[in-house]
C-alpha cells in the first residue's frame, strides 16, 4: 500500500482530544530532535529512518505528546504505520483505565452494578454490550468521543443489567437514566458515531 491510499493522513493537523485523552504535536530542531531522541525512557519510544531520528513518541497520564522536525516527512508510508500504532496503543491503554473507572462511577449513581467490565476490540460498529449474566464489555474507542455520547453508551448497558432487551420497558428504564428521551439521545450518538466512525476504524484497526 502507498500512502496516496491511505483514507487519512496522520500529521500535526490531524487534532485529537476529548475528556479522556489528548494527542499533542510540537515541532522542534532536527539537533533537538536527535538529542532528545538518544535518552531512552519507559515512556519514550522514537522512530528512526535511514539512521535519523523521524518522530519522538512520550506518553503521561491521558497525554500522547509526538515530537516532530521540520524534515519529518508525514508522507511516507512507514511513519503513517508507527504513528498509527502508536495512536492505537495510546487509546487501548488509556481506554483500559480510564473507562471501567467511569462506569462504576455511573453504576454508584445508578445504582446497578455489573459483575465485570472489560474493554477490548469489539465487532465493526459495536461499542459495547452487556450479556446475560451482567457481564459489559466496552470498545476502547468509546474515549475518542465527547464525554456526553460516551456516558450514554456506558448508561445503554448498564440499563441492560435490569432490562436485558430493547422492548419498550428498556428504553423507559433508559430514558430516566438518561434523564432525557433515549430515543432521541439514541439518534443524536447514531449521528455522532457517524461523523467519528471512518477515522476511528482508520486508527483503530
Amino acid at each position: 500500500m502507498r500512502y496516496e491510499d491511505l483514507p487519512y493522513l496522520i500529521n500535526p493537523t490531524v487534532h485529537l482530544s476529548s475528556p479522556y485523552l489528548q494527542v499533542v504535536w510540537s515541532r522542534i530542531d532536527q539537533p533537538l530532535l536527535e538529542h532528545e531522541g538518544a535518552f531512552h525512557y519507559d515512556n519514550r519510544e522514537a522512530f528512526i529512518l535511514q539512521k535519523r531520528i523521524c518522530l519522538l513518541r512520550e506518553t503521561s497520564p491521558a497525554v500522547l505528546r509526538l515530537y516532530y522536525s521540520d524534515q519529518t516527512d508525514f508522507a511516507r508510508l512507514s511513519v503513517q504505520n508507527w504513528l498509527r500504532r502508536q495512536i492505537k496503543t495510546f487509546v487501548e491503554q488509556t481506554a483500559a483505565i480510564s473507562l471501567p473507572r467511569r462506569l462504576h462511577e455511573l453504576e454508584a449513581q445508578k445504582g446497578l452494578f455489573c459483575k465485570k467490565v472489560t474493554v477490548r476490540t469489539l465487532r465493526r460498529n459495536i461499542l459495547g454490550y452487556c450479556t446475560f449474566t451482567g457481564e459489559i464489555a466496552l470498545s476502547p474507542t468509546l474515549v475518542l468521543f465527547p464525554r456526553r455520547m460516551s456516558d450514554a453508551i456506558i448508561l445503554h448497558e448498564i440499563a441492560h443489567l435490569r432490562y436485558p432487551h430493547h422492548r419498550k420497558s428498556f428504553w423507559t428504564f433508559l430514558s430516566t437514566l438518561l434523564e432525557e428521551n433515549a430515543d432521541e439521545e439514541k439518534f443524536k450518538c447514531d449521528i455522532a458515531y457517524c461523523e467519528y466512525r471512518d477515522m476511528i476504524e482508520f486508527l483503530m484497526k
